[in-house]
């Protein structure tokens, strides 16, 4: 008896040592690979082993607050689950080809500081829910297919420092805050 509750004790605090991201977080990850054609880009991702070993990905106290994939290859559209990746503060996936529209879900990245998908071939309108990215201090969305107007709430972010968005079809009114950002 003695034996079994030790073995259980062992096993529960091994289990509890080499704690993972949350089922979520991880699940986002997955389903970007999927969606993006991870078995061929430059630096694929082994599924089987922990996610703090995949290329490009930092985990922080069992959080992903990094994804930075530029230059690898990622082909496809964006998951909607993108979103669920809530403690990132970097999302890097400049030079690609990953096209489609920007999910609306990317509004839930509250903890984002920088947002990079320049370089890639998405479509539509840049969503207004990232003025809902109070965190956020650098866009990067130029050399892509966008179009329409960027809604004036995402230059009103009270922590942007830069938007950078040229060779894209988006259209601007000049008169409005845009011009004080770099």
């Amino acid at each position: 008896m003695k034996t079994s509750i030790l073995l259980l004790l062992f096993i529960f605090t091994f289990h509890t040592a080499i704690a993972d991201v949350s089922s979520p977080e991880k699940q986002a990850l997955v389903d970007l690979y999927h969606a993006t054609n991870g078995d061929h880009w430059t630096e694929s991702w082994d599924l089987t082993t922990a996610v703090e070993n995949w290329k490009g990905v930092t985990v922080i106290n069992d959080k992903v607050v990094a994804l930075q994939l530029t230059h690898n290859n990622l082909t496809g559209e964006l998951p909607t689950s993108i979103g669920d990746l809530v403690n990132l503060k970097v999302l890097n996936l400049h030079n690609n080809t990953l096209k489609g529209n920007l999910p609306t879900s990317i509004g839930n990245l509250h903890a984002l500081k920088i947002l990079n998908i320049s370089l890639n071939t998405f479509q539509g309108n840049v969503p207004e829910e990232i003025s809902k990215i109070k965190s956020l201090e650098h866009l990067y969305i130029f050399a892509n297919d966008f179009t329409g107007t960027l809604a004036p709430t995402i230059s009103e972010l009270p922590t942007i420092k830069s938007i950078q968005m040229y060779a894209t079809y988006i259209q601007t009114d000049v008169t409005n805050t845009l011009a004080s950002i770099d």
